[in-house]
């Protein structure tokens, strides 16, 4: 389905569980996952219902989130049940790796197509200052799993000014696994933390290996990684002599990509996101619907996901000023208050371990 700008969307994110077992300092800063208790999980009969209506709108490709989604207590079965739904045409799933080596087979058995791996460091200790847990080599275990398993894995770098560019660069190649660098939104405490992609990943990656060839998406001849499939996202990716993997960078400030958005998201409070950039939600299914049969309730699930599609805007917001939201408070005296916040207010105060980054 096209939205109003003429974007074919035919990709989501769905956070099937919004805990962690990690408390990065620019997701998840608050240690609210102890003993990592979920807020918000959902069934694999609810994730089901929401990829069944979304392909009959032609989204065709699926990426479960968190939260950190091999906490949810049936993520394998999860896998195995969207794959035999008509029309998906990938299933893929973004995790920090901690649990990844007791899944991997059980992943690969449910037909998984890849899995990225988020990974800012590869310094025991530097991990464990970002993620506030010393559990580098569980997550070392984990990415080692899955290529054994022959899962595609590509590993996600949040950019910070102390990211070590080459040492992860390194360390993807001798995994044989391409590299995408991921520029930090201004969202929660990411807001603070940013740096530029392209200079910071670009001009270091230079210093070492030389001037490198900037690869068009379109013509998968050009990739030298090893296989051909698409990538479904925003990524633009370079070749390095010397390099036998990708290297990608995710530029959302700096390589605005809103004209060629795909996604939408689903929350794992079972609320549809437009977009991440955009504090606005809405209802997936209200919770005072009552349904007589499944055909009933995929047809209402399918009406919100197209009005979220048509309610998908032009662009991001993110540090945008000249965009207000309007927050209505009851106080104690039963008074209603009203008052305008900016847009770059409104993203600060989000935290992005809840809304399926």
């Amino acid at each position: 389905m096209r939205d109003r700008f003429g974007r074919e969307i035919d990709y989501m994110r769905i956070s099937v569980i919004d805990s962690c077992n990690l408390n990065c300092y620019y997701c998840n800063p608050q240690d609210n996952n102890k003993n990592c208790q979920a807020i918000n999980t959902l069934s694999v009969k609810k994730v089901l219902c929401i990829v069944r209506a979304a392909t009959r709108l032609g989204i065709t490709h699926f990426r479960l989130t968190g939260g950190e989604p091999l906490l949810h207590p049936q993520i394998d079965e999860m896998v195995s049940q969207i794959k035999k739904i008509s029309g998906v045409s990938s299933v893929s799933l973004t995790t920090n790796a901690v649990l990844l080596a007791q899944h991997a087979k059980q992943l690969k058995e449910a037909g998984i197509d890849s899995i990225n791996v988020s990974l800012d460091t590869i310094d025991a200790s530097e991990y464990e200052r970002i993620t506030k847990k010393p559990l580098l080599e569980e997550v070392e275990h984990g990415i080692d799993a899955a290529i054994e398993c022959g899962i595609r894995v590509k590993i996600n770098v949040v950019l910070t000014p102390q990211t070590d560019v080459v040492a992860l660069t390194r360390y993807a190649s001798k995994k044989g696994t391409d590299i995408r660098f991921i520029e930090m939104m201004p969202v929660g405490e990411g807001h603070t933390n940013g740096v530029e992609p392209y200079e910071k990943v670009i001009g270091a990656l230079l210093e070492v290996y030389g001037t490198p060839c900037h690869i068009d998406t379109e013509n998968r001849e050009e990739i030298n990684s090893g296989y051909n499939n698409a990538d479904n996202g925003p990524a633009e990716y370079y070749i390095f002599h010397g390099l036998d993997i990708r290297v990608g960078l995710i530029q959302a400030i700096h390589g605005k990509f809103c004209d060629t958005c795909n996604r939408i998201r689903v929350t794992a409070d079972g609320r549809l996101m437009p977009c991440l950039g955009s504090s606005v939600t809405m209802d997936l299914v209200p919770d005072s619907c009552e349904f007589t049969d499944d055909l009933e309730k995929d047809f209402v699930i399918v009406q919100a996901l197209k009005a979220a599609i048509k309610a998908k805007p032009g662009c991001h917001n993110f540090n945008d000023n000249a965009v207000t939201y309007t927050k209505t408070t009851e106080t104690k005296t039963v008074e209603i208050k009203t008052t305008e916040l900016k847009a770059a207010e409104v993203n600060a105060a989000r935290n992005m371990s809840r809304i399926g980054g």
